[in-house]
């Protein structure tokens, strides 16, 4: 079955922050003017080589931005046969230039999480590094399909933590992979999901932690459940958010799987 994809994508500053240090990759369209506190896009084309990832720099001072800029700026798609080894590179590279940076400022550290959708002929693969989200929704269940590289889930994988513990522990936030890591520090090594076959009715979401620590995953699944067009539902979340606290940047992408042909506004 031929499938069409609509997605769309938004991003806040938030309630506190100055600046907004996210970024995303809407196949080919990245947020390239970041002093712009607030930015959205949208998409509409079949299911060949189309890459959607989400990016949270992290540094301050305009250092964010500049990481998560750089880490979409080294995506480029792919057929899905090829996906580990292209995304791979792509994020070694995106990482030596975070370092590079980092260099150039004196050690002044920055970095950034991403986590990205590769979509290919009825298929698709998640890889991600740090603790920007992927989630699925299918059949009215909503299902993260990236895992936190954090403290707080290792600490849940050793039966430390409960989940539910670990959604509160300040550990969440302590990253056991990023991008803007060197070499003599730690081996990046982003993960990858198993190619999952796609059904029309598939809702896709890539956010920052700005949505997931200000909404819990059946608010989440609310939204991405009602009615309304990709656009509004990154809208949605987004306004979630910031209803929630907005303690933080906040970045909400969300593509929607359907048959070719069925007509239905982004």
């Amino acid at each position: 079955m031929s499938l069409k994809i609509k997605a769309a994508v938004m991003t806040h500053a938030g309630n506190v922050r100055k600046n907004n240090e996210d970024n995303y990759y809407l196949n080919h369209r990245i947020r390239r003017r970041v002093s712009k506190k607030t930015a959205s896009r949208r998409f509409s084309g079949r299911d060949e080589a189309v890459l959607f990832a989400v990016a949270d720099g992290m540094g301050g001072h305009a250092r964010g931005e500049i990481a998560s800029l750089v880490a979409v700026q080294s995506l480029r798609g792919c057929p899905l046969v090829q996906v580990k080894a292209v995304a791979s590179a792509c994020l070694r590279q995106a990482n030596e230039r975070i370092c590079e940076e980092i260099e150039k400022n004196g050690g002044s550290r920055m970095g950034s999480t991403l986590t990205a959708l590769y979509i290919d002929e009825g298929k698709a693969v998640c890889c991600h590094i740090g603790d920007s989200r992927c989630y699925l929704l299918r059949g009215g269940t909503l299902t993260q399909l990236s895992k936190d590289d954090s403290k707080a889930r290792r600490m849940v994988e050793l039966g430390v933590l409960t989940p539910e513990q670990a959604a509160r522990h300040p550990s969440r936030h302590e990253l056991t992979q990023h991008l803007g890591i060197f070499p003599d520090e730690l081996v990046i090594q982003p993960a990858f999901t198993e190619p999952l076959d796609l059904l029309p009715g598939d809702i896709f979401l890539l956010c920052s932690d700005g949505l997931t620590d200000m909404a819990d995953d059946a608010a989440i699944a609310a939204v991405l459940a009602g009615e309304g067009s990709p656009r509004k539902k990154a809208r949605a979340l987004v306004e979630l958010a910031l209803e929630g606290g907005g303690r933080d940047n906040v970045t909400a992408l969300v593509a929607e799987i359907t048959p070719k042909g069925r007509r239905r506004s982004a």
